[in-house]
């Protein structure tokens, strides 16, 4: 099973629709709402960014020594790594990159740095074979997208979001990014 079958995409989908939607609120709703509850939301928690860092190709080092430098550095600062392999020709890379635009409290997701890379980026500085063989260390098949995994403090792969989808369903969890996130506190 190579790609994320239909149900799953859709859940994702709708998932990532109803929030960038504000959950179906109206504009005039959500105004009047924010007003009335300014000074209670200075008491939650704070929302933040996904941790998103692009790698592109750069003259003068291979695609593995860049990113095993800034491995070391999230690492080193105490946070979880991601990799995401994408293409802007793949549908649901394009629904995963509107979650990853998305915000969320600080504790579900500020502990995880992700390391994403384009495949047309490194297809046009034909680099394809550096791209290929570091999908490669965690992800033998070459056909499918998005590949999305979290790795331990070593590099080694941890859990695929395929399979976190399935874990999460299995015990009855919305299978959200920031849901996957926060089950990978230290």
């Amino acid at each position: 099973m190579n790609a994320i079958q239909p149900i799953q995409l859709i859940m994702l989908a709708a998932m990532l629709w109803v929030s960038a939607c504000g959950g179906g609120e109206s504009a005039e709703a959500g105004k009047a709402g924010a007003k009335a509850s300014a000074p209670a939301a200075n008491a939650g928690p704070k929302l933040i960014g996904y941790d998103l860092r692009r790698l592109r190709p750069k003259d003068g080092e291979t695609l593995t020594a860049m990113f095993d430098r800034m491995h070391a550095q999230a690492t080193g600062e105490g946070k979880r790594t991601a990799v995401l392999f994408s293409a802007d020709w793949c549908e649901p890379c394009r629904k995963l990159d509107l979650e990853l635009g998305n915000t969320h409290p600080e504790a579900d997701i500020g502990h995880v740095r992700i390391f994403e890379f384009k495949e047309e980026e490194w297809e046009a500085a034909t680099r394809m074979d550096e791209f290929a063989a570091l999908r490669k260390r965690w992800y033998e098949p070459a056909d499918s997208y998005p590949v999305f995994i979290v790795l331990d403090a070593a590099g080694a792969k941890v859990e695929e979001m395929k399979e976190a989808i399935d874990r999460l369903e299995q015990q009855g969890v919305e299978p959200t990014v920031a849901v996957w996130f926060r089950g990978l506190v230290p």
